[in-house]
């Protein structure tokens, strides 16, 4: 893949709704561990996974939503 990809607005505006869908879910209380993927998969090492994943979506949001909010 070429860096360009990664600079695209469009690309950076889907990420940026995923993020707000992931803390949205956290927010809301549902629970990511009665999934069948993470059930099967993880077992109890889900919780941890789906924690790192709220913490990276939260910094994404963090770092990105100014740039995309003033473009």
């Amino acid at each position: 893949m070429q860096i360009e990809f990664f600079n695209d607005p469009k690309i950076i505006l889907v990420c940026l709704c995923l993020a707000s869908v992931r803390v949205y879910l956290e927010i809301i209380g549902f629970n990511l561990q009665k999934l069948p993927l993470t059930s099967k998969l993880l077992g109890e090492r889900g919780a941890n996974f789906h924690k790192t994943g709220l913490y990276i979506s939260v910094g994404y949001i963090l770092l990105f939503a100014p740039q995309a909010l003033m473009s």
